[in-house]
């Protein structure tokens, strides 16, 4: 009897190694990927299933338009890894218009110019812009305005947001085509006034230009950066047969717009020029998705840095004019992980006094020699000024604006002149907190409900608990914790999942959480937590002491094929982990 339990062991032994090493196989390199060459996303709805540091501003504009829906779209994307990428590393990537007011620590000290007028932002412009949560103001929002589908758009929206352009005689194309590529029709009219503007007779359209007779693109499709550009994105037109305006319309709206961009996730207009989405529409109910990290970066609509908030305020021109802004609208709202408090513009004056220009448009302030006097040109929204003397309606300022390129040096010179009063906001003046007078949402997790129920304790120094443990169940039993992420995101006051690494005070003590099951700390159990248990068993990498803890979830102080099927069980929903 003793050799057949020996012999019955050694069986399940070798069994166990074999299991252990196909998993190794198939799934260890999809780890390693993960850790350096993929990300894992997922949806979340509702303004609490945001990190604090969003949910006011959002609360604001849920109290002033209460149809409006927002979805944290969770990227799963380092900010440090995301400004690198999109900033530091990424010259000529993205450009600014330098105009004759651009603050000098707007542009990099490359120089390098694009199109003409255009030169490379700098990297602390960029990372401004990549901020979600600079841009939250009313107009604003709308370059995060989902545009996969055109509710409540019709031919009359259509015709007031193109009336006395050169868009009008071809409503009924746009119409056509927008219903034949499945967007809404205002993304195809934004894009075009953004692209090849909204006045006059643009060359792009005339079927005219000389060598490119009969060709049409409005979308500035393949018209790269530079001096004829034109005759490049013609040259593009010819290619696909773009030989006639309706044509051309709905097949640059299916290339440039929905193929290129809309079917590929990047459904607002800050994911057309941030491309940060992976490579299809996601949704709650996909759950989670990880993408490898060669989706990312490269589709990029435009190198214009300034584009998003331009077309978010075309959009919200329209959407207010044609009486629909009250509508049922969803936003989709990025979100970073490890996010720094709020990116402030840039700006290289340091005076104490300092105002920011707070109108809905990204630029149309004019800056004037005089109160009411001649304009000297118009500064963009959020242009920090130095505020010299208010004289109620006018306000004298200053600003710094760049001239000249010279030795890695942009030069520049003081200005002073007067804005209207009522666009200056004085720095650090936040909205109003309406967080409970609205629907703040869930928050839920879009991976659907998690198995098991909500328990936790606390051990010494830990507090462990079940994966289905909220900020919320632990604030139902201490009001009065205060609940963080391992990077310092306080979310007490949501309904969030809580990982491994966070910690919870309570009465002045602080415990370490430990999450039975989530072995890489973002609170939900997926196959990336039992990857670093299979790891961990073959002997591939190592957990500290902490993710040790919640690795061990069959509590016999060692990481054992088990304790992976514990977790495997909890993903499938077979059972559920337990203290």
């Amino acid at each position: 009897m003793k050799n057949r339990v020996i012999k019955n062991f050694f069986i399940i032994t070798i069994i166990l190694t074999i299991l252990i090493s196909i998993i190794h196989i198939f799934f260890v390199p999809s780890e390693s990927k993960a850790l350096s060459g993929s990300y894992t996303q997922y949806v979340k709805s509702g303004i609490s299933a945001f990190p604090e540091s969003y949910q006011k501003q959002l609360a604001y504009l849920k109290y002033l338009h209460p149809n409006w829906e927002f979805k944290a779209y969770y990227t799963g994307i380092d900010w440090s890894e995301l400004t690198s990428s999109e900033a530091e590393n990424a010259c000529r990537k993205n450009t600014i218009h330098k105009g004759n007011l651009l603050d000098p620590s707007a542009l990099c000290i490359c120089g390098y110019m694009g199109d003409s007028g255009y030169y490379c932002a700098s990297a602390k412009t960029v990372n401004y812009y990549l901020d979600p949560r600079n841009f939250m103001g009313e107009a604003m929002v709308f370059q995060f305005l989902d545009l996969s589908n055109g509710s409540g758009v019709t031919r009359n929206v259509v015709a007031n947001a193109v009336n006395g352009t050169y868009l009008t005689q071809y409503i009924d194309d746009i119409m056509s085509a927008a219903n034949e590529v499945g967007i809404s029709p205002l993304h195809i009219v934004a894009t075009i006034f953004q692209e090849i503007g909204r006045t006059g007779n643009p060359r792009a359209i005339s079927g005219t230009v000389p060598g490119y007779e009969g060709l049409y693109n409005f979308y500035n499709y393949g018209a790269t950066d530079g001096a004829g550009a034109v005759e490049r994105g013609l040259a593009k037109a010819r290619e696909y047969g773009w030989t006639n305006p309706r044509f051309a319309l709905t097949d640059g709206a299916r290339k440039a717009l929905a193929n290129g961009y809309i079917s590929a996730g990047q459904t607002t207009k800050y994911f057309y020029k941030f491309d940060v989405v992976g490579n299809e529409i996601l949704t709650e109910s996909k759950g989670q998705k990880t993408y490898s990290k060669s989706y990312f970066y490269g589709n990029q609509y435009m190198t214009n840095l300034r584009d998003p908030s331009s077309q978010a305020g075309t959009l919200y021109d329209i959407y207010a004019e044609s009486g629909i802004l009250d509508e049922k609208l969803t936003f989709t709202i990025p979100v970073y992980n490890n996010m720094p408090g709020k990116v402030a513009a840039p700006t290289s004056l340091t005076g104490g006094n300092l105002y920011y220009i707070d109108s809905l448009k990204k630029y149309g302030v004019e800056f004037r020699s005089s109160p009411g006097g001649a304009s000297q040109g118009n500064v963009y929204k959020d242009t920090v000024v130095e505020m010299l003397e208010n004289q109620g309606y006018w306000s004298r300022v200053k600003i710094r604006a760049a001239t000249t390129y010279s030795n890695k040096v942009w030069n520049s010179v003081e200005k002073i002149g007067y804005v209207a009063t009522e666009y200056l906001t004085k720095l650090g003046t936040e909205v109003p907190d309406y967080r409970n007078q609205v629907d703040m949402g869930n928050g839920a997790p879009s991976t659907g409900t998690v198995v098991g129920k909500a328990d936790f304790k606390v051990e010494g120094q830990n507090m462990k608990m079940t994966p289905a443990t909220t900020a919320k169940d632990v604030k139902a039993k201490y009001a009065g914790a205060v609940i963080k992420k391992a990077d310092g995101t306080d979310i007490s006051n949501t309904s969030d999942l809580i990982g491994t690494g966070a910690t919870i005070t309570i009465d002045g003590a602080t415990y370490t959480v430990v999450k039975l099951g989530d072995i890489n700390g973002d609170g939900d159990i997926t196959p990336a937590d039992y990857v670093k248990v299979v790891n961990k068993i073959m002997g591939t990498s190592n957990l500290d002491s902490i993710k040790t803890s919640a690795a061990d979830i069959n509590k016999d102080n060692d990481i054992t094929p088990a304790d992976y099927v514990k977790i495997v069980n909890q993903i499938m929903g077979y059972s559920s982990i337990e203290l």
